[in-house]
């Protein structure tokens, strides 16, 4: 089956037990175990799909981003772990957002067009694409250093490979993918995913074309 294809079977399938305990006869907790060891639905589209309703929504001709945070199903822990965090996650994180979702999501911190000095948080779930959320600025803040467009990050049509190859390299008995971040790293453009186990986390760094560069554990 197309990877396409699961990613609509996933979200089907998280929609149908959204208000349940239970699964089938597979208890949630279990079932959303199941679903991220196959990627929690982390997959192109989502972000693709993600981007396609913004552009739309702001008119933007090649979408600004501070940051973005591909999630995958977890209605109990969120956790994202960082060697080198730059300034703009600190920030975002400092917030205390709201991570945890039942379903594959897409959080985007953009710069609106023309408006040099404003960000705007917008989430991305089951094809809805969330109101703009007004974020506040800092007359510090280097928003022209850590933004980046979105045509940048061609990786970003190799969501898949990024998760087979974390969970692969990582060698984590029930390693699962807890998060992806996309985000300036100093000068370069990154793709971070995380990948916790019980008895361990690893951090798995990819550039801005989705090819890996590295692994340490944390």
């Amino acid at each position: 089956m197309r990877r396409g294809k699961w990613f609509r079977v996933l979200v089907s399938l998280v929609v149908l037990g959204a208000t349940a305990g239970c699964v089938g006869a597979v208890d949630r907790a279990d079932f959303e175990d199941q679903l991220r060891a196959r990627g929690g639905g982390l997959v192109s589209e989502l972000p693709g799909q993600a981007i396609a309703a913004l552009t739309a929504r702001t008119g933007a001709a090649d979408l600004e981003v501070n940051l973005m945070f591909l999630t995958p199903p977890n209605s109990t822990q969120f956790r994202f772990t960082s060697l080198d965090q730059p300034a703009q996650i600190t920030r975002f994180l400092a917030e205390d957002p709201m991570l945890a979702a039942r379903a594959a999501t897409v959080r985007l911190r953009v710069r609106p067009p023309d408006r040099s000095r404003q960000l705007d948080d917008y989430s991305f779930t089951l094809g809805a694409l969330s109101a703009a959320s007004p974020v506040r600025v800092s007359a510090s803040d280097d928003l022209d250093g850590e933004n980046f467009t979105v045509s940048e990050v061609p990786g970003l049509s190799r969501v898949e490979d990024i998760v087979d190859t974390a969970l692969t390299r990582s060698a984590l008995a029930d390693g699962q993918v807890t998060v992806i971040v996309v985000s300036r790293f100093g000068r370069e453009i990154r793709m971070v995913a995380n990948v916790l186990s019980p008895r361990a986390e690893i951090v798995a760094e990819f550039d801005r074309t989705g090819t890996f560069l590295r692994m340490q554990q944390v």
